[in-house]
């Protein structure tokens, strides 16, 4: 794992702590629909159609 990967994951894990009210959503930008709208992708036929 890359030094990115280790960030990304204590952000992951602070964020429960700073906004514990606050359900936090891991997302990949390779798979979720909403992060492909937000940054505006189209996103990948994974169903090979």
């Amino acid at each position: 794992m890359g030094g990115f990967h280790e960030a990304a994951l204590a952000a992951f894990g602070a964020a429960a702590l700073v906004f514990p009210d606050k359900k936090i959503m891991l997302q990949y930008t390779t798979t979720s629909p909403r992060l492909h709208q937000l940054l505006g992708v189209e996103a990948a036929n994974l169903q090979g159609k």
